[in-house]
């Protein structure tokens, strides 16, 4: 019996650690600051991946073979923050029926990645996002970079749950960091 359990182990130690690939959720909304758009009108929303990656993929979970444990999102991100953009400028105030043409909002996404150390041992990962926004009404235009870098030290190579909460947390500092931005705001034709 104990000859088995040292063989495995021995496998284990001399091929490396190679993880799984990991399948998380990502959050639609997020209450943001309060406003209203001092003209009631509508929005369109566009969502614009400039990565050259699967649409569901956000990076990897390190360790011998990174290329195979990739982390994913259950929904393609585009669709994800999508929703995520439409939702944030309902809450502002944006829908109605108006006679002004509506506001252009673009949402690019220049980076979203999720990424460990390689090796035998996975202790450390970061976490790299960044947007570009545009906001187009008639013949003004508004575009600003928006970007958060997160990196932590583990003890071991995270969970799927402990993944997806850090993921939402940083996406959730991104998204607060742009709808709290002064100029944007000023851009959305917000009255607060």
């Amino acid at each position: 019996m104990i000859k088995p359990l040292i063989f495995a182990a021995a496998i284990v130690f001399s091929t490396g650690c190679v993880m799984s690939s990991q399948t998380i959720q990502l959050n639609e909304q997020l209450a943001i600051a309060p406003a209203q758009a001092s003209i009631q009108r509508d929005a369109l929303v566009r969502v614009v991946d400039n990565r050259t990656v699967s649409p569901d993929w956000l990076g990897h979970r390190g360790g011998r073979l990174p290329e195979n444990s990739p982390l994913l999102s259950e929904q393609p991100l585009d669709r994800v923050l999508t929703a995520r953009l439409q939702d944030s400028l309902k809450q502002l105030g944006f829908g109605a029926e108006s006679p002004l043409p509506p506001l252009r909002v673009q949402l690019t996404i220049n980076e979203f990645l999720y990424q460990c150390n390689e090796g035998m041992i996975v202790n450390e990962c970061q976490i790299q996002m960044a947007f570009q926004v545009q906001v187009i009404d008639q013949d003004s235009q508004f575009s600003k970079p928006y970007q958060v870098m997160e990196k932590r030290s583990l003890a071991a190579s995270p969970i799927q749950s402990y993944n997806q909460e850090w993921v939402n947390e940083t996406l959730d500092k991104i998204w607060q960091h742009m709808f709290s931005d002064a100029q944007l705001r000023r851009a959305l034709g917000l009255t607060q």
